[in-house]
């Protein structure tokens, strides 16, 4: 009975230790309005500085193209203290689109990019200028400035549901912080908004872990089980 208790309590310590404030955001595709906010802070030269920031929420339009397109309203707010330019964001999803399309602040998107400063390669991008995900020229707006627009994500099949995580923003023309002058803006999401109840879903170490505890539970509930079914007599 000990070991099964003992097993128990540490299930429950993996899943509330392991779980996270939020993984990703799962957006329903009939809810249409619901809206969520990312906050982002800023990494330069491999280090963080929350002088580099921006505040970006993500509004869900509802679906077209026979519900294989997700529409999106995004809005960005550069609130960096110190002199930065944003010039552009990008995030991951399940299932990957097979297309991208953005308008307004930002006017170019990419499917499967490899994101700078040494980030990792993500699903999506979008950028104002330059001809990949790490962006170039002169395009978006400093600190201080607001930019907004629309994009969309088709998919191959008709999906209810897609998910959205590992969110970031691109960096340039940073000055006043050591490291560099251009840096990336890791992001972690605000629960919220109108029209719809936010979803999330924990990331897949989460998951792990938990498994990993009950499965413990299992196993001693196994031998548990056993051992009693050895103290039985056997028939003569």
């Amino acid at each position: 009975m000990r070991l099964v208790k003992t097993a128990a309590v540490a299930a429950i310590m993996f899943a509330a230790t392991a779980v996270p404030a939020l993984g990703a955001v799962i957006v329903n595709s009939g809810n249409t309005g619901y809206s969520f906010t990312v906050d982002y802070v800023g990494q330069v030269g491999g280090n963080t500085t929350p002088s580099v920031s921006a505040l970006g929420t993500f509004t869900f339009n509802g679906v077209t193209n026979g519900g294989k397109t997700y529409n999106f309203g995004y809005s960005f707010n550069n609130d960096s203290t110190t002199t930065a330019r944003l010039s552009g964001f990008a995030f991951n999803t399940n299932p990957n689109p097979t297309g991208a399309n953005v308008t307004g602040a930002f006017n170019n998107s990419y499917l499967s990019g490899n994101y700078p400063e040494g980030y990792s390669t993500v699903d999506v991008c979008f950028t104002d200028g330059g001809g990949s995900c790490a962006g170039g020229g002169s395009g978006g707006f400093y600190q201080g400035n607001t930019g907004t627009g629309n994009f969309s994500l088709t998919f191959a099949e008709v999906m209810n549901s897609v998910s959205f995580d590992s969110f970031v923003t691109r960096f340039q023309s940073i000055s006043g912080v050591s490291g560099g002058t251009s840096g990336i803006g890791l992001g972690s999401v605000v629960q919220g908004g109108g029209g719809g109840t936010p979803i999330t879903a924990p990331e897949p170490a989460t998951w792990a872990m938990m498994l990993i505890g009950f499965g413990a539970v299992g196993y001693a509930l196994r031998r548990r089980r056993s051992g009693m079914l050895a103290l039985v007599p056997q028939a003569a």
